[in-house]
């Protein structure tokens, strides 16, 4: 067994449940040269500021480790947990010569990175639910590896959720990103939204837009970094593949897994081939690969390619007559005379219709600037789109819309996906941080 080299105590917990608090957890704050509520530095570890190799926000932490000796090299912060609840736990390392192992510890020890993996992130994760009320330790714990010549750096930043909401999931995935963006640190709550506070009506949304407007846009492979760290199936049959919104089965075994990066497209001649990026508000309706619609994670889903393409760039909607349908059962075909559309729609099982009905009204407000200009880049587009930059969608559309978002409230999966996708581009969806606001706007 290699020699245990120090502690690096990280977390980041955000989840539907609960929340452990952590001060500092993104390393913006530090004081005298230290991370600012980090409390026990001992002295076998180095731990500085750094604005060089930053995964998201302005600064991450430096982790220099010197001595093999355990008991001076901890960094510690103790955090509180509840009996019963569930707690998602992720961090980001980056190696750099490649001779130590970071190992998750979240009051055990769990997966290792992956050392030889220089010059990227990658993203250690765990799901936890407490056995008990109390206090846990959590953390990282480094081991060398051959060629150690005993003082290594790693660097340590963005925490955020696993993609997780089950317990004892864990997980580590790798991102060719050389840096994030985003401010980090909030979950939605507190002063994120402040200025949108006692608003209701198209104010209410101009505020969002104002809130959430001006994210950092990431390249287009990116978002298979991105898929790969974060859209895992730690929901349902809880196996780590992708989660595919096209053929997830909630209630039963998938018809076919996608082992994330392998099991990208590439080429298809049927279901099961291999995912692609799915934009649920077909880049058509936007005039094509323009940035930065095209790759706003907040829209775009890991799907198989062949459904994939089988939607096209159709509106969503009802299915009254079917022509093709998925493994999982999702739809097209033409739609319902009862919604006021009878064109060829396509229709997601009920599972994910909230979670595409939040992404519209996210795209809705986020593009409130631009958008009464995509009426008519197509005629599918404009099938939903009403050429307005306040109501945006047609009336059947708002309804169906609605319909979908109060059938199907927000996940688990949501809003750790929300959660990462602030991390990765510098925003979030309001819709998912607060699901009343839809009715505030969309509703009166």
């Amino acid at each position: 067994m290699k020699n245990y080299l120090g502690a690096f105590v990280v977390l980041a917990a955000f989840s539907q449940w609960a929340n452990a608090d952590v001060t500092n957890g993104d390393f913006e704050y530090w004081t005298s040269g230290s991370p600012d509520g980090w409390t026990t530095i001992d002295a076998g570890i180095d731990v500085s500021q750094t604005t060089s190799a930053v995964y998201s926000g302005a600064s991450a932490a430096s982790v220099r480790v010197t001595t093999g000796t355990q008991a001076s090299t901890d960094l510690r912060q103790t955090v509180a947990v509840s009996a019963g609840q569930t707690y998602h736990f992720s961090v980001w390392v980056r190696h750099t010569e490649g001779h130590v192992a970071a190992r998750l510890y979240v009051d055990n020890y769990l997966d290792y990175s992956n050392h030889t993996l220089t010059g990227q992130w990658q993203q250690l994760s765990y799901s936890y639910t407490a056995s008990s009320s109390g206090t846990i330790e959590v953390g990282l714990r480094f081991y060398d590896q051959s060629g150690f010549d005993g003082s290594e750096v790693v660097y340590v930043d963005a925490f955020g959720p696993a993609g997780s909401s089950g317990g004892g999931s864990s997980s580590s995935s790798s991102s060719s990103s050389s840096g994030g963006s985003g401010s980090g640190g909030s979950s939605g709550g507190g002063s994120y939204y402040q200025s949108a506070s006692g608003l209701s009506g198209y104010t209410l949304k101009t505020a969002l837009h104002n809130i959430i407007q001006g994210h950092t846009a990431r390249a287009y492979g990116e978002l298979w970094d991105f898929y790969a760290a974060n859209d895992l199936d730690y929901y349902y049959e809880n196996d780590g593949s992708i989660l595919d919104i096209y053929a997830e089965r909630p209630s039963g075994s998938d018809s076919y897994n996608y082992t994330p990066i392998n099991d990208q497209c590439g080429n298809y001649s049927g279901e099961g081939d291999c995912y692609n990026r799915e934009h649920s508000f077909p880049r058509a309706w936007f005039g094509g690969a323009i940035a930065p619609m095209n790759t706003d994670v907040h829209h775009i889903f890991a799907t198989d390619g062949y459904v994939n393409a089988m939607r096209s760039s159709y509106p969503f909607g009802e299915v009254a007559s079917i022509s093709v349908i998925s493994s999982n059962g999702s739809k097209l075909g033409s739609g319902q005379s009862s919604q006021g559309y009878t064109g060829t729609v396509f229709e997601p099982i009920d599972e994910f219709k909230g979670d595409l009905a939040r992404a519209y009204f996210y795209m809705a407000t986020r593009y409130q600037d631009v958008i009464a200009g995509w009426e008519n880049n197509s005629s599918y587009g404009d099938a939903m789109l009403d050429g307005s930059s306040n109501r945006v969608f047609e009336s059947w559309a708002v309804q169906l819309l609605i319909d979908w978002h109060n059938s199907d409230p927000v996940s688990a999966w949501e809003i750790d996906r929300n959660n990462a996708a602030y991390y990765f581009q510098g925003n979030r969806n309001p819709f998912i941080d607060h699901p009343e606001y839809v009715e505030s706007i969309w509703g009166q």
